[in-house]
């Protein structure tokens, strides 16, 4: 009996010490292999065959470097993101990675976790990039003309002037002014006092807007939005103030990100509430294809339900198409955090349209859309179509 326990015991010993050769043997094989890949700048191998690696058990923090630069390279960016995490997860002070999640939440256009992921580099990186805490990320003017095919509308014209810059690693503060204008005619006969005769008034509708949205990061994935929107409308001899607020939360994720908001809107002389859930989608891992999906509900002053779908992919080099759409009454509707207000007074029951984003250099981005509107004229009550055509450009700091 004590042979057959001293043989079993050793069975054990020499299975256990084979296990422990064989992880042994598989990390340095995984170890040599990845690095030749590496040196080869055999990219998609080198992806393909860490990640065959971790799901066999073999995962440490050099490994998952290699990984992720190899996916940087590829343009997958948000798979750059993911290892990156999980060697900051490690060690967060970690400096090659904390560099490349920067430069990969910019190329996500995600500058509020770029600017976080800064706030760990050293000064040497910083000032080779010119990276700083306070100063100016980009800068933007945006113009719209509006045509309709109804009589009583006269062409519509949009202006808006926006700035952006950072605050510090974690704040970021938006910027715009805005002024839109349009005459409007009843269309309805009025009888003038003292008189037989009737006309159709004719009024200027003109809006002055001021917009602020101010964002904290939290973390290097979740942060909060806060925004403040002031509408002065002139209508005809009346003038009116309206004030929007929203607060928000975001969660960033590598591939998506997901985006809570409430906000409190006191528009002329109705006051209401909206929701908004929105859903972002970087299958890719960048932006050669994106999806935009916000789910709106309304309370109070309003009752709506409304959703919005957009579809962006790239079509060549430094060309961008996408293609949008608003299903639900728009009566009071609060888009873009709070920054477009639909206000008007004939409310937009249909909203479709397409834009072409063109990057002429690192620093500037041009765009230009068309919409198709379909309205409502509020004193006739029946519908009629509205164009718009806009011209955008931002530069980059």
């Amino acid at each position: 009996m004590a042979n057959r326990a001293f043989i079993l015991i050793a069975a054990v010993l020499i299975c256990c010490l084979s296990k422990v050769r064989a992880q042994s043997a598989s990390f340095q094989e995984v170890d040599s292999l990845s690095y030749a890949k590496y040196q080869a700048a055999d990219w998609k191998d080198l992806v393909a065959y860490g990640n065959s690696a971790i799901s066999a058990k073999v995962d440490y923090p050099l490994l998952r470097l290699r990984i992720a630069y190899a996916q940087f390279v590829l343009g997958n960016y948000g798979g750059a993101l993911s290892n990156y995490q999980k060697v900051l997860g490690d060690d967060s002070h970690n400096q090659m990675a904390r560099y490349y999640s920067y430069l990969s939440n910019k190329y996500l256009d995600r500058e509020g976790e770029a600017s976080y992921h800064a706030s760990f580099l050293d000064t040497v990186t910083l000032n080779r990039d010119n990276i700083k805490p306070l100063g100016a990320l980009q800068a933007g003017f945006e113009f719209s003309f509006k045509t309709n095919d109804n009589t009583r509308r006269g062409y519509g014209l949009y202006n808006r002037v926006s700035f952006s810059n950072r605050l510090g690693w974690r704040f970021q503060l938006d910027q715009s002014v805005a002024y839109f204008n349009q005459s409007i005619s009843s269309g309805v006969p009025v009888i003038i006092p003292g008189s037989t005769l009737s006309v159709n008034f004719t009024y200027n509708n003109s809006q002055l807007e001021y917009y602020a949205k101010l964002r904290y990061m939290l973390s290097g994935r979740l942060s909060l939005i806060g925004a403040y929107h002031f509408l002065n409308t002139s209508f005809g001899p009346s003038t009116y103030s309206s004030h929007v607020g929203l607060f928000g939360v975001r969660y960033a994720h590598p591939y998506f990100s997901l985006q809570a908001d409430a906000n409190s809107a006191q528009l002329i002389n109705t006051a209401f509430q909206q929701y908004n859930g929105q859903l972002t989608l970087h299958p890719l891992g960048n932006l050669n294809l994106y999806t935009i999906s916000r789910a709106s509900m309304q309370a109070n002053g309003m009752q709506q339900k409304m959703f919005s779908q957009s579809v962006g992919f790239k079509a060549a080099n430094k060309l961008w198409l996408e293609v949008n759409g608003t299903f639900g009454r728009l009566d009071g509707y609060l888009d873009a955090d709070a920054l477009y207000v639909y206000n008007a007074i004939d409310v937009t029951s249909t909203k479709a349209g397409a834009t072409v984003f063109y990057t002429l250099n690192k620093h500037l981005n041009l765009l230009i859309n068309y919409t198709y509107e379909q309205k409502q004229d509020y004193y006739l009550n029946n519908n009629y179509t509205q164009n718009s055509i806009t011209g955008g450009i931002t530069w980059r700091f």
